[in-house]
């Protein structure tokens, strides 16, 4: 009899996140689904787990969601952590730049991610080998940095890197890895809008996501995590 295995996925009101979530629903794992809006009913699926309500941009409201998911889970083999902002992109040197729009960016896409990994910490260390994926970007790379905009969103990619390293480096005595995932340019309301300029939707960028996850030949990350695009690809941190 197979092992039941246990995600938890934040950022599941709309995009990549429930993709991800119904993936591996699909592949038979147990999922908590965390959503921003309140709209815990509406994510949730038929027989499976309650969805969570989760603001990854208070420590209070991680707090909670991550009792709520002890009270529910075992243990935690899997953590997504897919939630994040954009915040604006188009300011550039010279220009008006919103330093606090910065910080309300920073604050979710690269604190967000610690808080929500600190708090489940305990429910990780309870999985044999927990696996603690971080949705980053080629956004966040220093090494192929091109623009000259997009403060909020490239710093905090970059910050969400280096918390993603940090955690590495605290998980592994565990018998854990972290792993940071440029998911490619998707068709999501990120913008305000739907992007119709992405290459991929939601679904598509979620299976192929799923599929370099679970490769038998996946990297297999030593002293430091992987940093590694949908299908695979080492990017350049």
């Amino acid at each position: 009899m197979t092992e039941a295995k246990y995600a938890l996925v934040t950022g599941c009101d709309h995009g990549l996140g429930p993709a991800l979530a119904d993936g591996l629903e699909v592949l038979g794992w147990s999922v908590v689904r965390c959503v921003l809006d309140g709209q815990e009913k509406a994510a949730e699926r038929d027989g499976g787990l309650p969805a969570l309500r989760m603001d990854i941009s208070r420590d209070d409201s991680v707090r909670s969601a991550a009792a709520q998911a002890s009270a529910l889970l075992p243990r935690l083999d899997l953590l997504v952590n897919n939630a994040g902002i954009l915040g604006d992109m188009e300011k550039t040197l010279g220009e008006d730049i919103d330093t606090q729009e910065i910080l309300r960016v920073f604050n979710v896409n690269a604190l967000g991610t610690l808080r929500v990994t600190n708090a489940l910490t305990p429910l990780l260390k309870k999985s044999q080998a927990p696996v603690v994926l971080n949705i980053s970007s080629e956004a966040g790379s220093i090494g192929t940095c091109w623009r000259q905009g997009w403060w909020g969103y490239c710093m905090s990619k970059a910050a969400n890197n280096m918390q993603g390293a940090i955690a590495h480096n605290a998980l592994m005595p565990f018998g854990g890895r972290v792993i940071q995932m440029h998911p490619g340019h998707m068709a999501t309301y990120m913008r305000g809008h739907l992007d119709e300029t992405a290459r991929f939707l939601p679904a598509e960028a979620a299976g192929r996501i799923l599929r370099t996850l679970f490769s038998p030949d996946l990297k297999v990350a030593g002293e430091h995590p992987l940093f590694i695009d949908l299908d695979g690809k080492e990017m350049a941190w």
